[in-house]
């Protein structure tokens, strides 16, 4: 009698399936969660898209619905409060040391402020903690402004993480006094009522340009440009979709890579093993 061949045993066999399916599930379902997050990005860019896309309004109240009015375009008209200036450090145009002025702008009839990033300032290299000056060409005083036109946005925070900085919370904000102007190092809308002692909007309103808030076509859509003295720097709205396609794929990827070894090694060791 010819004596069988010495073949693996069926627990191995099936801790080696088991082992393979576990690997395959999890890299699959990690891609399927990518797949699901790309959805997401997908959809909230689109309304994104869509809000910076509809007419602009002119809210009356402080408090307003964030979730359908973030991104719209908006029109006012008021008065920037003098007293209602602070700088946010640690900026940058082009490479190049700056601040971030934000200032509280009062609808024409209302009572509270709405906090406005009017754009940037560059520090001075030979002082660079020195704060630079206001232009001269910008309006500070209680001078009435019509047609202020930007873009609502949630909270200051979405404006300087779309910068690719994430900003701190309230307590966590360092303040000093340069030059005669309040800098501090990050922004809260809390915090800046606190400081004003007056009511502030749930919102905030940019001066810079946001993906499509160019009105210009001739130009190019995301070049840095100067608008009454303060550096505007146009920030495209940031989807991340292929990012997460891209995840995806490459979790898709390894789990067929897994199913292909698994097969492969059970057929070598648990088949081809077995043969007289």
């Amino acid at each position: 009698m010819v004596k069988a061949v010495n073949s693996p045993g069926k627990t191995k066999l099936v801790l080696t399936l088991l082992l393979g399916g576990v690997f395959v599930w999890l890299t699959f379902s990690l891609g399927q969660w990518q797949t699901g997050r790309a959805a997401e990005k997908q959809t909230l860019f689109d309304a994104q898209a869509r809000a910076l896309a509809a007419s602009p309004i002119s809210p009356g109240n402080a408090q307003i619905d964030l979730d359908n009015l973030s991104y719209r375009k908006i029109e006012l008209q008021g008065r920037f409060d003098a007293k209602a200036l602070i700088y946010i450090d640690n900026r940058q145009v082009n490479g190049r040391p700056a601040v971030q002025v934000v200032q509280g702008f009062r609808p024409e009839g209302a009572s509270f402020l709405i906090p406005v990033d009017r754009g940037l300032l560059l520090r001075n290299p030979a002082d660079p903690r020195r704060a630079p000056v206001m232009p001269d060409d910008a309006t500070v005083s209680d001078e009435q402004v019509t047609g202020l036109k930007g873009t609502i946005l949630p909270r200051f925070a979405q404006s300087a993480e779309l910068r690719g900085v994430l900003l701190g919370a309230a307590d966590s904000i360092y303040k000093e006094e340069q030059n005669g102007f309040q800098v501090w190092s990050n922004f809260s809308a809390e915090e800046f009522e606190k400081h004003l002692g007056q009511p502030v909007s749930n919102f905030v309103v940019t001066l810079q340009p946001v993906a499509q808030t160019s009105d210009s076509q001739d130009e190019a859509p995301f070049e840095t440009r100067k608008v009454n003295g303060f550096y505007h720097v146009a920030v495209p709205l940031q989807e991340q979709v292929a990012k997460h396609k891209g995840y995806a794929f490459q979790w898709f990827t390894m789990s067929a890579v897994l199913v292909l070894l698994t097969l492969f090694f059970v057929y070598r060791e648990f088949y081809k093993g077995n043969k007289p």
